[in-house]
């Protein structure tokens, strides 16, 4: 058998070339494929302890709700309370205003008729004076001593 062709300085260049090649496949393939490996394993025992777990952290998110929901319930309900509280405070105060205003207007209604009172009163008085004037000239053919009799008597009357 004659090995000729396999010769020392061939054999280093194969061993080099070699070296070369399980170095680049060591630094991109294998590395990276081997921390892929250990991460798909680490989510899979994750997995695996949350499904053994199930029970509990269903437990704990039902907690969670209904912890949420009771301050939820307590807010809406002090939220309501709150509104129901300014409600009847405006309330009030409408009730306050309209009262006040209608006390005005009945003021001022009374002022009214008080001021055409005194003016129907005035003008019925004219016309009472000039009336018992008229009469008195001709029952007794004297007005002036009457006249300052009448006016006298009539401003006694409110």
């Amino acid at each position: 058998m004659d090995l000729k062709f396999i010769t020392v300085e061939t054999f280093i260049i194969q061993f080099i070339i070699l070296l070369i090649i399980l170095w680049v496949l060591n630094r991109y393939l294998f590395k990276p494929y081997l921390a892929y490996l250990d991460k798909w394993e680490d989510r899979q025992k994750k997995l695996e302890e949350d499904y053994k777990n199930i029970d509990k952290l269903i437990k704990e998110a039902e907690e969670k709700k209904e912890a949420i929901l009771s301050e939820a319930r307590q807010k809406s309900d002090t939220i309501l309370s709150d509104a129901e509280e300014m409600a009847k405070q405006k309330k009030n105060s409408i009730i306050e205003k309209a009262e006040q205003e209608a006390k005005t207007i009945i003021e001022s209604g009374k002022n009214e008729i008080e001021k055409e009172k005194l003016s129907m009163l005035n003008w019925v008085k004219s016309k009472l004076t000039g009336l018992v004037l008229k009469f008195n000239k001709k029952l007794f053919w004297e007005e002036k001593l009457n006249k300052d009799f009448v006016e006298k008597q009539l401003s006694q009357i409110k």
